[in-house]
């Protein structure tokens, strides 16, 4: 047999981080490999990096320690052999790049007052590389994955989980992709959740007719709105929901057609503010800082929608905000006090 140049070098075009231990393999035809050297090229200007030197081993695979090379640099590799006779032979140049892994750092999230929270993330890379993508877990206490985003390209790292149980621990991750194809994850960020949730009681009676049939009666109660911690008024008038939620969760169903009016000043953005838990759903109303809109979400029997109103900007002055059911579907509208 003929001594066969060295193929398949494993890392051609791919892009690594020089901070990790980088594994280089590489198959060989013909005559045994009894040797083998690596030299590693700044591909710009073919200066030579690393080179190994003759190596006497039979394998096919060579670790670089983390940090032999720089990040952020295109190189090219060159894999030499030897047989048994002495004879040696080079693959051809193969080029792969560097770059460094992306840091995805979760913004703080302390207690959670609320079943539903907008987290939030930044992404960092030291090459100033642009992110592609990124993506968000949510795990319960025992780490076992419950839920997740869908895979997004926007710029903005920003997610609502909703439906998280008071009293409960929960872990995070946000995962993030570089546009060199590299991923960065932010490790699981344990939180708490914790809010009021009074039980649901509706007084009914029920008494059997003749005919095998039955009488229900029941008393009506009145629904007294709560919030998760006792309430400030503004002027007599708002209530203060800057760090706080305003919920009813007694005798609801979302069933039937209504219209809710209300007036709400000096909130918190990305989280809910207004919550309604119905014997069959629930509804929560939000104001999204990015956009510039009340969001409306509706969860009947496990379907959720999504409405939205129409842009109003957030100032010193408070909001009229409308929401409507008929035939099932909702409406929302919102325009700005003067």
């Amino acid at each position: 047999m003929a001594l066969q140049k060295p193929y398949n070098i494993n890392i051609r075009g791919q892009t690594l981080d020089a901070k990790d231990q980088i594994k280089i393999t590489w198959q060989v035809s013909g005559d045994p490999s009894v040797a083998y050297q690596i030299r590693i090229y700044r591909n710009s200007n073919n200066a030579l990096i690393h080179d190994t030197g003759k190596i006497t081993s039979f394998a096919q695979s060579h670790t670089l320690p983390s940090n032999t090379i720089a990040n952020g640099i295109e190189y090219k590799i060159q894999v030499t052999i030897w047989n048994q006779s002495g004879l040696s032979i080079s693959s051809d140049n193969e080029i792969f790049q560097t770059s460094s892994r992306p840091i995805v750092t979760i913004d703080s999230i302390g207690t959670i007052p609320s079943p539903s929270y907008s987290f939030g993330a930044t992404y960092y890379q030291a090459e100033t590389i642009p992110l592609r993508s990124w993506v968000v877990y949510l795990y319960d206490s025992n780490k076992t994955k419950i839920s997740q985003s869908s895979i997004s390209i926007e710029p903005n790292i920003e997610y609502i989980f909703s439906n998280m149980k008071s009293g409960t621990s929960y872990y995070i991750e946000f995962q993030v992709t570089s546009a060199k194809g590299l991923v960065g994850t932010s490790g699981l960020v344990s939180f708490t959740v914790q809010y009021q949730q009074p039980d649901i009681k509706v007084n009914l009676t029920a008494e059997n007719t003749d005919n095998a049939g039955m009488l229900i009666s029941w008393n009506t109660i009145q629904i007294i709105g709560t919030t998760t911690k006792s309430p400030i008024f503004l002027d007599g008038t708002y209530i203060d929901l800057t760090n706080d939620t305003f919920s009813w969760s007694e005798g609801f169903s979302l069933s039937q057609d209504f219209t809710i009016k209300m007036w709400i000043k000096s909130f918190k953005s990305n989280v809910d503010l207004f919550v309604l838990k119905g014997i069959n759903g629930n509804l929560s109303l939000q104001y999204w800082e990015n956009d510039q809109k009340f969001h409306l979400i509706k969860e009947v029997y496990g379907f959720k929608s999504h409405y939205v109103s129409e842009p109003v900007v957030k100032g010193d002055t408070g909001f009229f905000v409308c929401l409507q059911q008929i035939f099932s579907d909702m409406n929302i509208f919102a325009e700005v006090i003067n």
